[in-house]
């Protein structure tokens, strides 16, 4: 399985999201109280920290998407909107999360005009890569051009299913990290497990038409 710098560096922060979130969701199971990295800890330099560990899992992940772009041009239409879609989602959110979210974790500003514009564009940006992500895993199941992580985009459906199944059942260890983790491992991987993409080199190539199942006409 071949795995690029950009697969590596989103893995590596998928690795940490990953582990902030589930920690969080085991730590809430077993106490009823947040982690450290959680909004309402008050801890500002752990929260500014875990903050720009976001910002940058989605600039990496946002990194995947642009790297990976001329496999999507093989792929049908509802997946190269939802690939935009959790771009542009993947490129606020790290902005924000980088510039925005510490600040505002170190002055204290849990309300007012500043935490309200913040959290209003975050929230959006949110819903549009939750939702965009599993509607791009769901569009990629008939085509194996993304590879690895379109199989795990597509986990979220019955991963969501699943939360709400524990939130009925024991509402304490009802998370969100165990689709954050899905989501972003997904993403990260998305291209894993195919052929090299042919470069416009080889493209001039007759060989070329049948190197790669992707680009096979």
């Amino acid at each position: 399985m071949s795995m690029q710098p950009h697969h590596k560096l989103a893995l590596l922060g998928a690795a940490g999201t990953s582990a902030m979130a589930l920690s969080d969701a085991v730590i809430h199971g077993l106490t009823g109280h947040y982690s450290v990295f959680a909004d309402t800890s008050g801890n500002a330099p752990v929260q500014a920290l875990g903050d720009l560990v976001h910002g940058l899992t989605y600039l990496a992940l946002s990194l995947v998407l642009v790297r990976e772009a001329a496999r999507f041009a093989a792929v049908n239409r509802v997946a190269r909107g939802c690939r935009w879609v959790v771009l542009l989602s993947l490129a606020t959110l790290a902005a924000g999360f980088v510039l925005v979210a510490p600040v505002l974790a170190f002055t204290g500003i849990a309300a007012g005009t500043p935490h309200a514009i913040w959290s209003g564009i975050a929230g959006v940006a949110f819903i549009g890569m939750i939702l965009g992500s599993l509607v791009l895993g769901l569009a990629l199941l008939p085509t194996r051009a993304l590879g690895v992580g379109a199989r795990v985009l597509a986990l979220m459906l019955p991963v969501a299913g699943l939360t709400a199944l524990i939130a009925w059942l024991a509402s304490g260890w009802a998370h969100p990290a165990y689709l954050e983790t899905t989501l972003h491992f997904g993403l990260a991987t998305l291209g894993l497990g195919t052929a090299a993409v042919l470069t416009s080199a080889d493209a001039r190539s007759p060989m070329s038409l049948t190197a790669d199942p992707v680009l096979r006409p």
